[in-house]
C-alpha cells in the first residue's frame, strides 16, 4: 500500500519558552499567557488559518491553569493589537471559535474568553454583515447565559397546554434542555430521576427540575406531549419553539444549574458536579 504523505506546516511564529528560573506551574502558565503572542506579526493582512488554529489551541492550554485576570488582560491586549486589521481579527475569532467555543472541536469551552472576540468582530465596521452573521447569532445566545449571569426568563408550553414563563425561584433549579428522542437526553433524564440524593432534594423542596424541549415545531401541535407523559410528576415539563435562538444551547442535552439567587452556577454540568453544587450551604 502506498504511504500517504502528511504535510506538516511550520508554526505561524516562534512560540515563547518559559524561562528556566520559573518552576511553579501557575507562574509558568501565567508567563506563557502573557507572552504567547509577542512574536505574532499583527500587521499581516492574512495568515494560514490552520497555523493560526494551532497557535490558538496552544495558547488555550495554559488558560486552564493561569489566573483568570492574567488571561483576560492578555486576551484584551491581543484583540487591541488586531482590532484595526479586520481580516486578521476575523481569522483570530475563527480560531477562538474552533478552540474555546465549538463543542465538537474544542477541548474545553471558555465562553467568558470567547465573548470579547465576538464583541470585537461585531464592532469592526469594515467587515461586511454577512461575515458577522454567525458571530452575531453566537453573541445573542451567549449574552446573559454565562456562569454568574441571572438566568433568562423564557416562555414555554407545559404538558397541560398552558402557556408558562420560566422565572428563577428561591431554590436550586435544574433545567435539562433536551429531546425525548435523544438517547443521551434519556440517559441524563434517567440519572436525574433515579439518583437518591437528587430525589431527596426535590422531595424536600430544595430543588426544582425542569425538562424543556427547546425546538418544537408549532405545526406539529402537541404531539410532543405523548413522548413525555411518563416523566416524573414532580418535574416541570414543557416545550418551546426557537429557544435555541435566544439561549446558549450548543450541546444536546444542555443542563443548566441555577442557584437560589437566580444566577447560573453551571452549564453542561454532570451529575456529580450537580450534587456537589446542591450540597453547598444556601
Amino acid at each position: 500500500a502506498e504511504e500517504t504523505e502528511v504535510t506538516v506546516l511550520p508554526p505561524l511564529f516562534e512560540y515563547p519558552v518559559v524561562p528556566a528560573e520559573i518552576t511553579d506551574w501557575k507562574e509558568s502558565s501565567n508567563w506563557i499567557i502573557e507572552h504567547f503572542w509577542d512574536n505574532f506579526d499583527t500587521k499581516q493582512k492574512a495568515v494560514g488559518q490552520s497555523q493560526l488554529n494551532h497557535a490558538f489551541k496552544t495558547f488555550a492550554v495554559p488558560m486552564r491553569f493561569a489566573d483568570s485576570k492574567v488571561v483576560y488582560k492578555a486576551v484584551d491586549k491581543l484583540i487591541d493589537r488586531v482590532k484595526k486589521n479586520p481580516s486578521l481579527l476575523l481569522q483570530l475569532t475563527m480560531a477562538a471559535e474552533r478552540n474555546i467555543y465549538d463543542p465538537f472541536t474544542s477541548e474545553g469551552m471558555i465562553d467568558e474568553i470567547y465573548l470579547p472576540f465576538l464583541k470585537a468582530v461585531l464592532a469592526q465596521k469594515k467587515l461586511p454583515e454577512i461575515r458577522k452573521a454567525r458571530f452575531r447569532a453566537q453573541y445573542e445566545s451567549l449574552h446573559g447565559c454565562l456562569v454568574g449571569d441571572v438566568m433568562k426568563n423564557f416562555d414555554f408550553t407545559d404538558t397541560h397546554g398552558n402557556n408558562s414563563l420560566f422565572v428563577p425561584t428561591s431554590v436550586y433549579t435544574v433545567i435539562e434542555f433536551g429531546d425525548p428522542d435523544c438517547s443521551e437526553c434519556r440517559i441524563l433524564k434517567l440519572r436525574l430521576e433515579t439518583d437518591s440524593e437528587i430525589q431527596r432534594s426535590v422531595a424536600d423542596g430544595k430543588m426544582q427540575i425542569y425538562f424543556i424541549i427547546p425546538d418544537v415545531d408549532p405545526d406539529e401541535g402537541d404531539s410532543w406531549q405523548e413522548l413525555v407523559k411518563d416523566y416524573p410528576h414532580s418535574w416541570v415539563v414543557g416545550a418551546a419553539s426557537d429557544l435555541e435562538e435566544k439561549m446558549d444551547l450548543r450541546v444536546t442535552p444542555c443542563l443548566y444549574v441555577v442557584g437560589p439567587d437566580g444566577k447560573i452556577i453551571s452549564k453542561n454540568a454532570d451529575i456529580d458536579t450537580l450534587k456537589s453544587i446542591i450540597r453547598m450551604p444556601q
